[in-house]
C-alpha cells in the first residue's frame, strides 16, 4: 500500500491534513468522504530520505524522547531544548535525525510536522500525539508519556523474545545436527558398507540414499530455501498474503487465541496512549488499528469507527465485533460510563498482557520436550541405520 496525504474541510468547515494508507486516490477519497470529510487536495506522499540508512534501535529513541522531555519541562523553547538534545548524543544515525529536526522547525515548521518526515522512525501514534501536546500545551507531559508506552512495549516484547528463544535455539541446534549427520558423518561411516558385498537393511539404504542427495545438492536445496523464503515473505506482503496470513492466523491451533490477544494488547495500549495524550477517540482508533497485522481486525476497526462516527456507542460497536472477546465490550462500556476509557484499555493490555506471557511460558514449556524427543528421534534413526549392517556383519563373522 501507498502512503498519500490529504487537505480536506471537516463538517464545520475547518481545514485538516493528514495521512493515510490505501491501494489509490480514488479508495483514499472514498474513505475520508465516508468519515464526512470534503478532499481538496489528495497526492501520493514521497517519504523524506536521509543520504544514509536509518536503523535505529527503540531503546535510543526512547531515551533521547526522555531527555527531550526534561528540556521541555523547564520552559526553554524548542530549539535550544533539541540543541540540548542533540549535544548529549554521541555521533551516529539519531544524532543527525534529531538535528535535521531542528533544522526543520528553525524552517518554520511545528516539531510534529518536523517529525512526519520520519516515519521509519516516528509512528503516527507518536506524531498525534505530539501535535495533541502543541495544541494544549503539555508537550513535555506528552512526551513523558509516549517514552513510558515505548519502553513497556518494549519490555513486552523482549519479555516474548525471552520466554520464546531457548525452543528457537533447540530448533536451530536440532537443524544443524541433522544436517551435520547426514552430510559428514553418514557418509564416512556408510562408504564402508557400500564396499561389502552384503544386502544392507532398508533404513540403512534410506540413510544412504538421503545423505547422497543432501551432500551432492546442498547448494540448490539452500537457494531453493532462500527463493522460497523471498517469495513467501513478499506474498504475505501483499493484500492477499495479508488475508492468508490471517486465515492461517485464526486457525491455527493452540497459537489462534495467543496471537489474537497479542494484537488485542498492541490496540488497547496505543488506544489508551493516545486518548491520555489528548487524540480524538476517532482518531485514537484509526491510528491505533495501524499497528495491527491483522487485516481482519483492522476492518473491523474501521467498522467501529464507522459506527461511532454515525453516533453509535462504544459498547455497541464493540459488541457487535466478531474477534473482539466479551470482557474487552464489558470493560470499554465500564470506562464510557465513568469517563475513564482510557484508563480501561490500557487495563484491557495490562489484562491480556499477563495472559499472553502465562500462555507463551506454557508453549515454551510444551516446545522444549517435543523438540528433545524429535532431535532424540532423529539421531535413534540415523544411528540404528548404521548400527543394523554392523550387526549383520557381526553375526556373519560367527
Amino acid at each position: 500500500m501507498n502512503t498519500y496525504t490529504y487537505t480536506a474541510l471537516d463538517k464545520q468547515g475547518k481545514k485538516v491534513s493528514g495521512r493515510m494508507k490505501g491501494e489509490d486516490t480514488s479508495r483514499i477519497k472514498k474513505t475520508l468522504k465516508e468519515q464526512g470529510l470534503y478532499v481538496i487536495n489528495i497526492s501520493e506522499r514521497t517519504p523524506y530520505f536521509l543520504p544514509f540508512s536509518i536503523v535505529i534501535k527503540e531503546g535510543e529513541i526512547v531515551v533521547a524522547i526522555r531527555e527531550l522531555a526534561t528540556f521541555v519541562s523547564s520552559k526553554l523553547p524548542l530549539d535550544e531544548c533539541l540543541t540540548g538534545v542533540v549535544s548529549q548524543m554521541k555521533d551516529g544515525k539519531l544524532k543527525k535525525v534529531f538535528e535535521e529536526i531542528q533544522k526543520k522547525i528553525r524552517e518554520g515548521k511545528s516539531f510534529s510536522e518536523a517529525l512526519k518526515d520520519f516515519p521509519s522512525i516516528f509512528s503516527d501514534m507518536v506524531i498525534s500525539m505530539v501535535r495533541a501536546g502543541e495544541e494544549t500545551g503539555t508537550l513535555d507531559k506528552i512526551l513523558l508519556r509516549i517514552s513510558d508506552f515505548l519502553e513497556k512495549r518494549q519490555s513486552f516484547k523482549n519479555k516474548i523474545r525471552s520466554i520464546m528463544s531457548y525452543p528457537l535455539f533447540m530448533l536451530f541446534i536440532s537443524i544443524a545436527v541433522f544436517i551435520f549427520l547426514l552430510s559428514f558423518v553418514t557418509p564416512t561411516i556408510t562408504r564402508i558398507f557400500a564396499q561389502i558385498d552384503m544386502k544392507l537393511p532398508v533404513p540403512t539404504v534410506m540413510l544412504i540414499k538421503i545423505s547422497g542427495f543432501f551432500k551432492k545438492w546442498w547448494i540448490y536445496i539452500a537457494i531453493v530455501i532462500i527463493i522460497i523464503y523471498v517469495g513467501v515473505k513478499r506474498l504475505f506482503a501483499s493484500e492477499k498474503g495479508e488475508m492468508i496470513t490471517d486465515f492461517l492466523r485464526f486457525r491455527a491451533p493452540v497459537l489462534n487465541n495467543l496471537l489474537l490477544k497479542r494484537e488485542i494488547i498492541l490496540f488497547s495500549s496505543t488506544a489508551s496512549t493516545l486518548i491520555q495524550g489528548g487524540v480524538d477517540i476517532i482518531e485514537s482508533f484509526q491510528i491505533a488499528g495501524q499497528v495491527l497485522s491483522s487485516r481482519l481486525l483492522k476492518n473491523e476497526i474501521n467498522d467501529i469507527v464507522e459506527s461511532l462516527s454515525n453516533g453509535g456507542s462504544l459498547s455497541s460497536s464493540f459488541g457487535n465485533s466478531r474477534y473482539f472477546p466479551y470482557l474487552v465490550t464489558q470493560l470499554v462500556s465500564a470506562g464510557e460510563r465513568s469517563g475513564m476509557l482510557s484508563e480501561m484499555f490500557s487495563k484491557i493490555g495490562e489484562i491480556y498482557e499477563e495472559e499472553v506471557s502465562q500462555s507463551s511460558t506454557r508453549l515454551a514449556n510444551l516446545i522444549e520436550p517435543v523438540m528433545i524427543l524429535l532431535m532424540g528421534g532423529v539421531v535413534g534413526i540415523i544411528v540404528l541405520a548404521i548400527l543394523l549392517p554392523i550387526f549383520q556383519i557381526s553375526q556373519s563373522i560367527r
